[in-house]
């Protein structure tokens, strides 16, 4: 997929000097492009994490007895259990130090939704990479606060 929008790109390149457009207009717009894809991955990210952060409040404190972590989908997924009731964590499983992270015997603090019609939790590890997504997603904000004026004067 990669190599066929690179083909596409080059070709397009190689038309648009075929018909007397500058060099300089064509790395200008393509500039312009690459600095929009990247400006809407900072602004996906940011809405992520704002959402993410806002149905925080809509979850309930609960605790949960770890059960295994399922690897049937695309990612692994803790499973806990609360009450009769399991529930599969948000966020993938950590892959590094699983073994000393999730263990069979310990109870853990989780986070459910306060209407019980999803069981998906959110655990410990869910909460520090919401906090460390949530400290990127403010220092994002202000970088694209601060380098929209100053890629706008260049033009």
């Amino acid at each position: 997929m990669l190599l066929e929008i690179i083909i596409a790109a080059v070709i397009i390149v190689a038309l648009l000097l075929l018909i007397g457009v500058k060099l300089q207009t064509i790395l200008v717009v393509l500039g312009m492009i690459v600095l929009g894809l990247i400006v809407l991955a900072i602004l996906s990210i940011i809405l992520f994490f704002f959402l993410t952060d806002l149905f925080l409040l809509f979850r309930k404190p609960v605790k949960g007895k770890f059960l295994r972590v399922d690897d049937s989908g695309r990612m692994d997924h803790a499973i806990y259990q609360v009450g009769d009731a399991e529930y599969s964590c948000s966020f993938p499983a950590e892959s590094f130090g699983r073994k000393r992270i999730y263990q069979t015997d310990q109870e853990y603090l989780l986070l459910i939704p306060r209407s019980g019609s999803r069981k998906t939790a959110l655990d410990r590890h869910s909460l520090f990479i919401l906090g460390v997504g949530t400290v990127i997603s403010v220092f994002l904000t202000v970088l694209l606060a601060f380098g929209i004026p100053y890629f706008r004067a260049l033009l």
